[in-house]
């Protein structure tokens, strides 16, 4: 089921001499990254992927964002020319709370070795899910006796995700309500303030940063006194009943 409506460009070629992969920056393995996540935004059966929910939502404790990333992460792996050039894996575990525990990582041997980490969250237009795309309180406590506060975003500057980068992505599947709301809804949420300001300060949005696609955005943050740019891409996943 194409998608017209999704821009979509292929990157410059890969070089086929090792020598020169290792010298690539990082926006070349991004923009390949990007068109390959674009390429299965435009091209995903999303009967298929709407049967995936429902028996998800079938069970006692379902966990329809999983199920979806991993349906991401098994159509990149069927990609062969993917394959031929990056490697994709998810989490590898229950606990949501271990460190480093990311929905999505691609990778290639040859990028300087590091990862592109995506963080996958569901979106149906409620400030619940808003909340917790970005920050939100688990009305948890820590040792201290203080409010834990947990999100997608937050944790790139809590010390759990991406620490040795200056990037890292938000994936949201949109599973109900109007995109660009939600998407409003975001970039209003993430000019607040975190708890641990100014880490995860916002500096600067800017909008359709990916092939001047509606549903992708970056935002600019202070991490470690210098700056580090999250990728959003919103994906509107199912059909809307007429």
């Amino acid at each position: 089921m194409e998608r017209e409506y999704i821009r979509i460009k292929k990157p410059a070629p890969l070089p086929f001499d090792t020598r020169q992969l290792k010298t690539l920056d990082d926006e070349f393995w991004k923009n390949w990254v990007f068109y390959y996540l674009l390429d299965f935004y435009k091209n995903y059966d999303s009967v298929e992927l709407k049967s995936k929910i429902e028996e998800e939502k079938k069970k006692q404790y379902p966990r329809t964002e999983r199920e979806i990333a991993k349906f991401v992460r098994l159509k990149l792996k069927a990609n062969r020319e993917f394959g031929f050039n990056f490697s994709v894996k998810g989490e590898e575990t229950n606990d949501e709370d271990v460190e480093g525990n990311y929905d999505i990582t691609i990778h290639n041997t040859y990028w300087k070795n590091q990862d592109f980490y995506f963080e996958c969250k569901n979106l149906d237009g409620s400030k619940d899910l808003v909340d917790k795309y970005v920050c939100y309180n688990t009305y948890k406590k820590d040792a201290n006796n203080e409010n834990i506060f947990d999100g997608g975003v937050l944790r790139y500057f809590n010390g759990k995700y991406a620490q040795n980068l200056t990037f890292g992505g938000m994936i949201g599947f949109i599973i109900d309500g109007d995109s660009n709301n939600i998407k409003t809804a975001i970039l209003k949420k993430l000019s607040d303030k975190f708890l641990i300001s100014p880490e995860g300060d916002l500096i600067s949005t800017k909008d359709k940063s990916i092939e001047e696609n509606p549903f992708t955005f970056d935002s600019l943050h202070l991490r470690l006194n210098t700056e580090f740019t999250i990728h959003h891409l919103l994906f509107d996943l199912l059909p809307k009943s007429s």
